[in-house]
């Protein structure tokens, strides 16, 4: 008998430490969608086809070659256009980049030498911001974000633009734009 107690006693101090993890990474924060105008955002980007969740050494790798260039990243973009429940995951298109500095837009026509430049005009989004705690955010967000997302434009009647996410100090936004 005294061993069913301790068991259970194990098995209770694993779920509550599972659910206090999943507290800190925000899978129970609130997702409220906000409406905002985001950008513009002018980003040096590389594209990437395949698995979504193979993106980051390509963010890793235009992040270090603007820093050996001289440009200090402070956000970076990644630009997702695909549905991945209805594209097969190696056919995954995604642009991944570092949004630029008002200060380095004049060196864009230097950058533009070298790297591929794109820009996002400034236009009404469906925001929803999630806290970075760790690589497993980039994980967790989207499971917790794009289904608020997807709901609130569906009730809102909203036509759904540009899908992107902004990886920012402490959160990211997940973002999809309105078409007017």
């Amino acid at each position: 008998m005294k061993i069913v107690k301790v068991i259970g006693i194990v098995l209770a101090v694993l779920l509550l430490s599972f659910a206090a993890f999943l507290w800190y990474m925000g899978m129970f924060s609130s997702s409220k969608v906000n409406e905002q105008e985001l950008g513009p955002y002018t980003y040096v980007y590389e594209r990437f086809v395949g698995p979504y969740k193979d993106v980051g050494p390509v963010f890793k790798k235009v992040e270090a070659a603007l820093k050996a260039d001289g440009i200090t990243p402070d956000k970076a973009i990644g630009i997702y256009y695909d549905d991945p429940s209805k594209v097969a995951k190696e056919k995954l298109r995604s642009d991944c980049g570092i949004v630029l500095k008002e200060s380095d837009l004049s060196k864009i026509p230097a950058l533009k030498k070298k790297y591929t430049v794109g820009t996002l005009p400034k236009k009404m989004s469906m925001v929803v911001e999630f806290p970075m705690r760790n690589t497993l955010s980039y994980m967790f967000g989207p499971i917790r974000c794009y289904p608020v997302l997807m709901k609130y434009a569906q009730e809102k009647g909203h036509k759904i633009g540009v899908v992107y996410e902004l990886y920012l100090e402490g959160k990211i936004l997940y973002v999809m734009e309105i078409v007017k």
